[in-house]
């Protein structure tokens, strides 16, 4: 009789094992499926697709932001299945904007960036209001 009851006792000791760890294994697997990632190189259009260093790339749905390495590459990780609006800036180029589908796996992107352009009527108007505002400071 007591070895009976010794051996039930373990027995329902190993199943509430066996139970946790398949719950881990299940939960495991299950957010496994759920994550996808993005990840891509920013370029520079007009030096023939160079890579843009440290150029910012963010998801706006998130507010998640990364900078590329020096080679232009960039990786968002764990993101669910939908579509993404990638944001990708540098310094005197123009922002873009990419609409970005997710779908379990490792989505590739690459983002090509274009200088900016300023008119020569903008860039005068500029400097007109700069030196305008550095006189009238002086006449105070």
């Amino acid at each position: 009789m007591c070895s009976e009851l010794i051996f039930v006792v373990q027995l329902k000791i190993y199943m509430k094992h066996i139970i946790y760890i398949a719950i881990f294994f299940i939960s495991a697997l299950s957010y496994a499926q759920d994550a996808g990632s993005i990840s891509g190189k920013v370029l520079d259009y007009e030096s023939n697709n160079e890579p843009l260093m440290f150029a910012k790339v963010s998801i706006k749905e998130t507010g998640a932001e990364v900078l590329s390495d020096e080679k232009g590459f960039f990786k968002f990780k764990n993101l669910y299945d939908g579509e993404y609006t990638l944001v990708s800036s540098f310094t005197g180029y123009e922002t873009k904007e990419s609409k970005i589908k997710v779908a379990s796996n490792t989505t590739n992107i690459k983002l090509v960036l274009e200088p900016s352009t300023i008119s020569l009527e903008d860039l005068v108007s500029t400097m007109a209001s700069a030196d305008n505002s550095s006189s009238s400071t002086v006449n105070n």
